[in-house]
């Protein structure tokens, strides 16, 4: 099977009401509930430029439209260390491995922009999906923590 064509584009205000979308959709809101339920909200917390963020889109083989289907972010931590985020939000294209090409074609990017000695992400315990999904690309468990909201993160990282 070929690879699926991913890209990455900037996430710009236009994206705002998609991004809405897709924090609605239960299977996003399940591991990603950062309480941008209004537009006003998404607009203020993804306009932040704590983080560089990107529309994750998809060529169709059967369209073959670039299709938007998911959100990415990466954000600089101390010491040459990069956190990643990211969901799919388009349910119909769930366990496909789209989501591990995806990431596998950002950590590309990232290394590319940035060169980091380590990448982190942090899923929930629970998220048994995500953490298959890194552990497919290369990441590997290396603590557990709470966090501000009295949840878990299941830190991974991959060093370089």
């Amino acid at each position: 099977m070929d690879p699926p064509e991913l890209a990455f584009r900037p996430l710009t205000p236009d994206d705002y009401p998609l991004l809405l979308d897709w924090l609605q959709r239960p299977h996003v809101k399940e591991w990603w509930d950062d309480g941008d339920d209004t537009l006003e909200q998404v607009a203020a917390h993804y306009s932040d430029p704590d983080a560089e963020r990107f529309i994750l889109l998809y060529r169709d083989p059967v369209t073959e439209e670039a299709r938007p289907i998911g959100y990415f972010q990466y954000y600089l931590e101390e010491d040459g260390v990069v956190g990643i985020d990211q969901f799919i939000g388009e349910a119909d294209l769930l366990n496909r491995g789209l989501g591990t090409a995806a990431v596998r074609a950002f950590l590309q990017l990232v290394i590319a922009r940035e060169n980091p000695r380590r990448i982190i992400l942090d899923p929930e315990p629970e998220n048994a999906r995500a953490i298959r999904c890194y552990e497919k690309v290369g990441f590997r468990h290396y603590e557990t923590v709470p966090t501000e909201d009295g949840k878990q993160a299941y830190m991974m990282k991959i060093d370089r």
